[in-house]
Parts: structure tokens; C-alpha cells; sequence
């Protein structure tokens, strides 16, 4: 494969043949959106982040009719959707009930999920729960895969993020996938923000020996000068998502959501830069 599956985002990436024609896949509204080029010019880390998790369970053979998959923090984001058509049965799981969360894990998902995807997916596939990232509620070595995308930096401290790998690996298979996008720290000081970890390279090196994961590939943490010279303030970011928000009732609801600037990569706020990083991990 062209691009590692153990990396951070970056603007290059999406000239890649591979990733550009999965993006363009998994989110075929968007394309009708915006064109053949797409991708391109619409550069957005959540897209990329979405297509690295298909990308990882395809290299390690986790796409089949058999295979069940659960995503933590899910939310309500398209990957569980675009998943369905392609295992037997995908777990939804976040804090759908609980305050706080209400425009990315709504509680409507828990009676009308198809209110957050306008394209393909099979209703029958799918099981949504409200359950905490820390303490799943699934037996030991039930899942083929396991994927949580812009999450994990929301659990709490590293002891926390730790406790919810720990629950990943429990109830994944031997030599099931785990594939996480998470906060990459690029510049700046730690740990991050009010309630958002941003990781550096050793955190991130520690996590994955921690664990016990054996990772696809290497992981590359390069970020090119293209994607240097584009960062995106925090609070416009912030602003464009309230518009979005007031807009679609309080929901976030991805195949409606635009953004103001691209490419929408790098983010920068009070002296830190950071973008995704993507894992990709097996379990002994």
C-alpha cells in the first residue's frame, strides 16, 4: 500500500489514488456534492480519519460477511453506517443517553439512525448502546474489529485512555483490529485542552507497548510543510460547527457539514497545533 496505515494526516495524503477513491466511496453523497475531483480542495481530517479505519480492517481481512465489529464513541459518524453493508453486524456504542453529547451522540440514534445517513446501509446490521468506553458491556474475544475515531482524547487521563484499551483488547479477538484516530500533538505543550488529550509521539509509543498491540506497519508521525503552511484557527472551526448545529436541530450530521476553509487538517489554539493520527493494531 502507498500510504502507511500507522500515521498522521496530512495534506498529501489525499492525493493518494488508494485513499482519494475510498473517501469517495464510503462517502458517495459528498462526491455527488462536490464533484469528480473530490476529494480534493475539500480536504477534512474526519474523512480521512473514516477511510484510514476501512483501509485497516480491509489490510487485515476484517471486511467479510461473518465479521462483527464494535465501535466505541461512535456517535453517529458514517463509518458505522458504511460498515453495515459490509459485515454481518456492527455495535454502535457512546453515551447516547447521557447530557453533554447531544450533537455527536444523540439519543435519536437509538430509535432513528437512518435520520443521520442519507446513502446506502442495512438497518438489520446494526445495534445501537449506550455504554461507557471504559467498561464495555461484551464478552471477552467477541469482536473481529474494533474502531474509535476522534474519541479516545475524550475519556479523560492517560490512566483512562489506558482503561479503554484495556476494554478494546479484552473483547476483541486474538488477532482481531483495533483502529483508532485520535489528537496527534504536532507543536505546542501537553496534555492538550480542557477535556481533549493531544498526544506526542511517546504517549503514543507508550499506549501501543502498554498494550501488548502489534501494529500493522510503522507508524509515521511526518506532517509535510503544505499542511504547515494551512492551519485552521480553533475557533473558526468552533463557529463554522455552530452554524452547522443551529442549522440541522442540534445534530452534526456529517453529510450535511461543510466547513468555511480548506483544507481542514491542522488545527491551531493558544500556541498548539495538532491534526489526526490513525492506528492500526493488532491483538496477539
Amino acid at each position: 500500500m502507498s500510504l502507511p496505515l500507522n500515521k498522521a494526516c496530512d495534506l498529501g495524503d489525499f492525493a493518494d489514488p488508494e485513499l482519494a477513491a475510498l473517501i469517495r466511496e464510503v462517502l458517495p453523497h459528498d462526491a455527488a456534492r462536490f464533484g469528480p475531483s473530490f476529494p480534493r480542495g475539500r480536504e477534512y481530517r474526519k474523512h480521512w480519519e473514516i477511510a484510514m479505519a476501512v483501509r485497516s480492517m480491509r489490510a487485515a481481512g476484517k471486511l467479510h460477511p461473518g465479521a462483527e465489529v464494535l465501535g466505541v464513541g461512535a456517535g453517529n459518524e458514517p463509518t458505522i453506517f458504511y460498515l453495515t453493508t459490509q459485515v454481518r453486524r456492527v455495535f454502535a456504542t457512546d453515551l447516547y443517553l447521557a447530557p453533554g453529547w447531544e450533537e455527536s451522540a444523540s439519543a435519536q440514534m437509538m430509535t432513528d439512525p437512518g435520520r443521520y445517513w442519507p446513502g446506502v446501509w442495512e438497518p438489520r446490521r446494526l445495534v445501537v448502546q449506550h455504554m461507557n468506553a471504559l467498561e464495555l458491556q461484551h464478552p471477552d474475544d467477541s469482536f473481529d474489529a474494533v474502531f474509535s475515531s476522534s474519541s479516545l482524547e475524550h475519556f479523560g487521563d492517560l490512566e483512562a485512555v489506558r482503561r479503554s484499551l484495556s476494554e478494546m483488547r479484552r473483547v476483541l479477538k486474538p488477532g482481531g483490529l483495533l483502529s483508532i484516530s485520535t489528537e496527534y500533538r504536532v507543536g505546542g505543550p501537553g496534555p492538550g485542552m480542557p477535556g481533549v488529550l493531544m498526544f506526542d509521539a511517546e504517549e503514543l509509543a507508550g499506549l501501543i507497548a502498554a498494550g501488548g498491540w502489534e501494529p500493522l506497519d510503522g507508524l509515521d508521525l511526518s506532517v509535510g510543510p503544505a499542511t504547515l503552511r494551512a492551519p485552521l484557527r480553533f475557533n473558526d472551526a468552533l463557529a463554522d460547527l455552530a452554524r452547522h448545529t443551529k442549522a440541522h436541530g442540534g445534530d452534526i450530521l456529517f453529510h450535511k457539514l461543510d466547513w468555511s476553509r480548506y483544507p481542514h487538517i491542522l488545527l491551531e489554539h493558544e500556541g498548539r497545533t495538532w491534526t489526526s493520527v490513525h492506528l492500526a493494531l493488532l491483538k496477539p
